[in-house]
């Protein structure tokens, strides 16, 4: 599993590109915009309830997205300091 995130600069969205190797060896990339409303609980929900991933794998995948998320707002906030 891997994900690239990517803020807008009015900072009032941010893309997501999640990459997940599936047990069929297939990958998929999934690709939204999340706002900072969005929790990583709630966009799990979202990938199990259209069937992207299981919902035995949802805690995984939550903690995956919730540390990705946190150390892009941490990089985004340290380079809006230095500006």
């Amino acid at each position: 599993m891997h994900c690239n995130l990517e803020s807008n600069e009015e900072g009032t969205k941010t893309h997501l590109s999640l990459f997940l190797k599936m047990d069929d060896k297939l990958h998929r990339q999934l690709s939204c915009d999340i706002f900072p409303t969005d929790t990583p609980k709630d966009l799990t929900s979202e990938l199990v309830h259209y069937a992207f991933i299981n919902e035995e794998d949802s805690e995984k995948v939550a903690a995956f997205l919730e540390d990705s998320i946190s150390r892009h707002r941490v990089r985004a906030l340290a380079a809006g300091s230095n500006q």
